[in-house]
């Protein structure tokens, strides 16, 4: 018996109003994506405003003593780094040959192959102009820097966004509750403080972690005698970031690059490299983020990867709090509704 499927107008509309919606805020991403970073900011510094608003200091003050500490210690860092950093990657761009041939050595084998199949000239054009375009960098540095600034707009809108919501008391969860239908202010924001909790408590502990594993991989460096101590003790506190990856490659980078030392200086930074992740896996992130984000190692890998397709560095950065706040709603529907008195009784 056919029973014939009927679908009302009002179906019809919000159907298409989703569709719309969703093309909106895929549209809209980038903005989206400045006002994530914004309440990721609000998140972490809003506990100290609050703490210093309840000894009568006033939330706008705080606010901006507290960007301006923290930018003079961004910039006086970067003050510090540039000489030596500099040193370092023109040096490196003059040993990059070097190392290339140190490296075939020890792969005799890939070797032999590109010769067999012509592949030793296009190899030898690719490190050439590698280690040219190193070098370049060194010189270049500030070229470099005011390049990879080149979003300083996004920079300052999202200061300004973290700003303002900071300067009122729980400006995001007010913010919220000025776009959301009535019916539902009460779940957002207590879920909106939920999330900001968990956002915060990343942030934090996220920068203590990088700067902590990157103090710990720099003077084991020194202590060994690896070349470039400095580059890859940075490469390795900012690729602390990526979770799981992130400590993988940085250990690899620095092998091989010590590889420059011979086998043993690179078998030294493989055991330091090693080390450190094991007493920042078991140790650190356990002391620091006390399960901040809780959530399942394959789902922070996919996570990221999705990140990085949709939104390229910045997506990866941004892709473990984000997947965190859809875990944080996915939990709430699916969590089974609570009985009431009543029911228990029946």
């Amino acid at each position: 018996m056919n029973k014939a499927i009927e679908i009302s107008s009002g179906t019809i509309l919000r159907t298409i109003f989703i569709i719309l919606l969703l093309w909106f805020l895929f549209a809209v991403r980038n903005i989206l994506l400045l006002l994530f970073i914004s309440m990721i900011i609000v998140s972490a510094i809003d506990p100290v405003v609050d703490r210093l608003q309840r000894k009568k200091i006033p939330r706008a003050l705080t606010v901006i003593v507290l960007y301006v500490f923290l930018l003079s210690l961004v910039g006086f860092t970067i003050f510090l780094l540039v000489p030596p950093l500099t040193a370092e990657m023109e040096g490196l761009g003059k040993s990059f040959p070097q190392l290339i041939e140190k490296l075939s050595g020890y792969f005799q084998a890939v070797r032999n192959f590109a010769v067999d199949h012509n592949l030793e000239q296009n190899v030898a054009d690719f490190m050439s102009t590698a280690a040219s375009r190193i070098s370049q960098a060194g010189a270049n540095i500030f070229t470099g820097t005011i390049t990879f600034l080149g979003g300083i707009f996004e920079f300052i809108i999202i200061l300004s966004i973290a700003f303002y919501m900071t300067v009122q008391e729980k400006g995001t969860k007010k913010f919220f509750a000025s776009i959301l239908p009535e019916d539902h202010k009460e779940y957002v924001m207590d879920l909106v403080e939920r999330i900001e909790y968990k956002m915060g408590r990343w942030l934090q502990g996220q920068i203590l972690l990088m700067l902590l594993v990157f103090g710990l991989d720099y003077l084991g460096l020194l202590a060994i005698g690896a070349p470039y101590a400095l580059i890859l003790a940075l490469i390795a506190g900012i690729l602390e970031i990526i979770p799981y990856i992130g400590p993988i490659v940085s250990a690899v980078i620095a092998v091989v690059f010590s590889l420059l030392h011979g086998p043993v200086t690179a078998l030294l930074v493989l055991a330091l490299f090693a080390g450190v992740q094991q007493l920042e896996g078991y140790v650190l992130t356990p002391l620091v983020m006390r399960r901040a984000v809780g959530l399942n190692p394959v789902v922070v890998i996919v996570a990221l990867l999705v990140g990085a397709k949709l939104a390229g560095v910045v997506g990866v950065i941004v892709s473990v709090p984000i997947a965190t706040v859809l875990s944080e709603i996915v939990n709430d529907l699916t969590k089974k509704p609570e009985k009431t008195s009543e029911e228990k009784e029946g």
